[in-house]
């Protein structure tokens, strides 16, 4: 037996229960129409699943120039490619938190560097660096002042 055939059979098989059942014809009919359009819709689905027929799909950022060479290298090995945006409308409008300036971080490791030798003296501080330079600039000029942020564990980056 073939799908044909079991589809009939099944419709046959429907009609007889529901005439039984005392249905008047003109809903047989409707339920004979629905399951003829649902088998329509369903072979074309299957339709439409073959035609994509990829064996995976690659979301990448999209490159000028390189994106399109990338989606015919891989198309010719059935993977399906999407190009995303390198930036978004989101990266460009959303910015959560404000730029804290150098002055104003906190719990950092600094360097002075020695005009005269070349030693330098290092220094931590958990206060605002801009204080911590103030005190200094009595010795040391400004653009000799070089700082970095504590190793991990030992306070917050910069």
């Amino acid at each position: 037996m073939t799908e044909e055939d079991d589809r009939k059979k099944e419709e046959e098989h429907v009609a007889k229960a529901l005439s039984k059942c005392g249905y008047p014809s003109w809903t047989i009919d409707r339920v004979m129409q629905n399951i003829v359009e649902k088998s329509l819709k369903d072979e074309a689905k299957k339709v439409k699943n073959t035609r994509g027929n990829h064996k995976g799909m690659v979301v990448v950022p999209y490159v000028k120039g390189l994106s399109e060479a990338f989606a015919r290298i891989l198309k010719s090995h059935g993977i399906a490619t999407a190009n995303r945006p390198h930036r978004t409308l989101r990266n460009f409008v959303v910015h959560p938190k404000d730029k804290v300036r150098d002055e104003e971080k906190t719990e950092l490791i600094y360097r002075v560097p020695c005009k005269n030798c070349s030693s330098s003296y290092v220094g931590e501080t958990g206060r605002k660096f801009g204080l911590r330079i103030k005190e200094h600039k009595k010795k040391w000029t400004l653009s000799q002042l070089v700082y970095r942020p504590k190793p991990p564990g030992q306070g917050r980056a910069v």
